[in-house]
């Protein structure tokens, strides 16, 4: 551990998260626009609260982030696979979370391309990975801010929704350990939910 100062600026971003997202599961009908709105206010959260630097260059993270999201995909949709033969009915509540939060108009994927998914990223690997870094060792800071983004989705009231995020978190927090760039770990999300969401959607 390198520091026993308390990161004021994190620990405030997590609880607007924490409100946020606790207000964006109870409205259902809006979610996705609360969704986005969310992301947008984070996104001026940390942009008021620490430095966006590009590191790498965009042209070069195409291929690498959309790979990457390829394998994020294939890996879910194995694990969807073995959800079929496992005890406890966790199947039903993975279909039931896609049947809840699919996204059904042009309106909702432009929110997710410009907002959503570029807020995330900004939010969870840009500011709260970056910001525990400065304390903890890579792979730790890694597992802490999975748990944190995957309990923010326990709102949804959906523990499998909860542990997909988490599981996320833990693969694109490691690709931004070994290659801090926002751009790559940005298109591999696109990547991932074009697929999961519209091109091969599991459920």
């Amino acid at each position: 551990m390198k520091s026993n100062k308390i990161d004021y600026r994190l620990f405030i971003g997590i609880l607007l998260a924490a409100g946020l997202m606790y207000v964006t599961f109870e409205y259902v009908s809006v979610f996705w626009y609360l969704y986005g709105a969310s992301m947008l206010f984070l996104i001026s959260w940390v942009i008021l609260n620490d430095e966006l630097k590009k590191r790498y260059s965009v042209l070069k993270n195409i291929i690498p982030g959309i790979f990457s999201g390829i394998i994020l995909y294939i890996l879910f949709y194995i694990g969807a696979l073995l959800l079929k033969f496992i005890p406890g009915n966790f199947d039903a509540l993975v279909a039931k979370g896609y049947n809840k939060y699919e996204p059904e108009s042009l309106l909702i994927w432009l929110l997710l391309v410009v907002a959503i998914v570029p807020g995330e990223e900004i939010f969870w690997r840009g500011f709260v990975l970056k910001r525990l870094e400065h304390d903890l060792v890579p792979w730790v800071a890694v597992l802490i801010m999975a748990a944190l983004n995957g309990a923010l989705m326990l709102f949804s009231g959906n523990f499998v929704i909860a542990l997909a995020a988490a599981l996320a978190s833990v693969f694109w927090g490691f690709m931004y350990v070994r290659r801090p760039s926002l751009s790559l770990v940005i298109i591999s999300h696109w990547t991932f939910n074009l697929l999961l969401l519209l091109i091969l959607p599991i459920y």
